[in-house]
């Protein structure tokens, strides 16, 4: 669950070049030729914050003096803090093909690339700078964090590491490195434990070297929390210190859009902590989903990498049947009908990395937590003892404006068809903001988030759309496979079985429910009936072969 990702200055990338004083530029470009005058022209335009001047004495520049590297980095500047990302590409482009050796433009243009979102690109950018400039701490960080978007989560530690033994003293490194290591317990929940704990030490780093630095603050609190106090990966109970560490941030008095939700977490975890008596005869609730994870990130943000849904690894036949991909169901008009339902999931795929969000960005907040209903369920796999979702059971919200709500979804259905994720999700929000009911938007942005890597927020609005609407097969079974994307096999498993009581013919459920168990539970004997049924169902079901293979070895 978590993450964006670091949390850097809001400022846009430093203008990275030769600088003279202003008032002996001044002196000399009076009688300088042309070209270098307005270079030196548009440099002083630039470091008053004159970009649209700037862009037109250092274009100037460039027909003056084409092969000059420098004049076609500062047109990049220029058009980079004017919001010209294109230009700013070509100019940033053309000073590396005028002069490959120009430091300056690798560093500018990683940092383009990263607000573009093409962070793989920008993490061999940031990789040339660093070569360039190994003592550059900067540019170790910014290529960390370019890695941990591009999910190369060994490449970001080795960097941030990098950037660490240059300078060790820096909060925003130690919490940036805190954000990978929770990647990588993702990625290999073999070593999940250790990387828990990896995480929360960088963390705790980051608050000895500024102890009010928020955003390390804040997730030293959330790991405690909801990583090392879990039973089933620590044994020892780190709800005082997570509780500790959530009031010292919120002493900070951040300004922060979720900041109800933080402080509705804190109240529970002081009523778990210090129940008044007479004890409640109720289970109180376990917390919500944590709220995200603190970041400083460059401004603008760039988003997590957009991504389709893993691909599925096969199946060794004959032992078990081979998965198909997995295709979420989108919905594709505001009006009521249910959606069609996508295609079966079969194995499960790897938990897609958690998206911590950056703390001065505004986020939706977080419903109040509520008395836990009981567990649904609990024969399903029992001698399993992966991790469980904390359901955030939300109210259905209250009907706004649909017309309005209308207008920003069709918007954000455009942009999703044409695989503009962020723009999307953007426009399913406006939509929710204008009409809470407003079930479509909830269940398209659980796609969109989903395919982000932002599972928090993606089993959120699927909790939202079937508080609305509970028969949705749809919303459901695409809940079920968020839960499984995220390492709650056990959730995702009683999803498709709320899922099967009412829809029994849904061929997919059947066939994602049998892999479950039969590759994750060990519990061929349930899987076999839902593999069955996947026959009797769809006999030309892509998998059928594999299928009938697996049941002849499991009889």
């Amino acid at each position: 669950m978590l993450p964006t990702v670091t949390m850097l200055t809001n400022q846009k990338c430093a203008a990275v070049g030769r600088c003279a004083a202003l008032a002996l530029l001044m002196a000399l470009a009076a009688c300088m030729p042309p070209g270098p005058r307005a270079l030196l022209n548009g440099e002083r335009l630039i470091k008053e914050g004159k970009f649209d001047a700037a862009i037109a004495a250092l274009t100037e520049a460039t027909l003056q003096l084409p092969r000059n590297a420098q004049a076609w980095n500062h047109l990049g500047l220029a058009n980079h803090n004017a919001g010209r990302a294109n230009d700013a590409l070509r100019a940033y482009r053309k000073a590396l093909d005028v002069d490959v050796n120009l430091a300056a433009a690798r560093f500018n243009l990683g940092c383009l690339l990263l607000e573009i979102n093409q962070p793989a690109a920008a993490a061999g950018e940031f990789a040339a700078y660093t070569m360039a400039q190994p003592k550059a701490v900067d540019g170790w960080l910014k290529r960390g964090r370019a890695e941990m978007l591009a999910r190369q989560h060994d490449a970001a530690d080795k960097s941030l590491r990098a950037a660490l033994t240059l300078n060790p003293k820096q909060p925003e490194v130690w919490n940036t490195l805190g954000i990978v290591q929770l990647y990588r317990a993702q990625a290999d929940p073999r070593r999940a434990v250790e990387r828990y704990a990896d995480a929360f030490l960088a963390f705790n780093n980051g608050v000895q070297q500024q102890a009010n630095y928020a955003p390390a603050l804040f997730n030293a609190a959330l790991v405690s929390h909801f990583y090392l106090s879990h039973p089933a990966r620590r044994g020892v109970d780190q709800r005082p210190f997570a509780l500790e560490k959530y009031k010292a941030f919120l002493a900070l008095n951040p300004t922060v859009d979720n900041l109800e939700a933080i402080q509705q977490v804190v109240a529970h975890l002081e009523t778990e902590l210090s129940p008044k008596p007479p004890a409640p005869k109720f289970v109180i609730a376990p917390p919500t989903n944590p709220p995200p994870a603190v970041a400083v990130a460059p401004k603008p943000e760039p988003p997590p990498l957009p991504r389709p849904v893993p691909p599925v690894e096969p199946v060794a036949a004959p032992k078990k049947p081979e998965p198909e991909p997995v295709k979420p169901v989108v919905v594709a008009a505001v009006v009521k009908p249910e959606p069609p339902a996508p295609k079966p999931a079969p194995v499960v795929p790897k938990p897609a990395p958690p998206a911590p969000v950056p703390v001065f960005r505004p986020e939706p907040v977080a419903p109040a937590p509520k008395p836990a209903p009981p567990r649904v369920g609990e024969d399903i796999a029992p001698g399993w003892a992966g991790p469980r979702y904390a359901y955030l059971t939300p109210d259905a919200p209250t009907p706004g404006s649909r017309a309005d709500a209308q207008t920003h979804f069709a918007e954000g259905l455009a942009m999703q068809r044409i695989g503009k994720n962020s723009d999307a999700l953007a426009s399913y929000q406006r939509a929710i903001r204008a009409d809470g009911a407003f079930f479509e938007a909830y269940h398209n942005l659980g796609i969109v988030a989903a395919q982000m890597g932002d599972l928090l927020k993606s089993t959120a609005a699927y909790e939202t759309a079937l508080a609305l609407e509970p028969d949705s097969a749809s919303a459901r079974f695409n809940f079920a496979l968020a839960l499984q994307r995220g390492g709650y096999l056990r959730d995702a498993a009683t999803e498709l079985t709320k899922l099967l009581a009412k829809t029994p013919d849904d061929a997919g459920a059947h066939f994602v429910l049998a892999n479950l168990y039969s590759q994750n539970f060990n519990q061929p004997g349930k899987a076999r009936p839902h593999y069955v049924r996947v026959l009797e169902l769809r006999p030309q079901h892509p998998q059928a072969t594999a299928i009938r293979f697996w049941l002849r070895e499991n009889p």
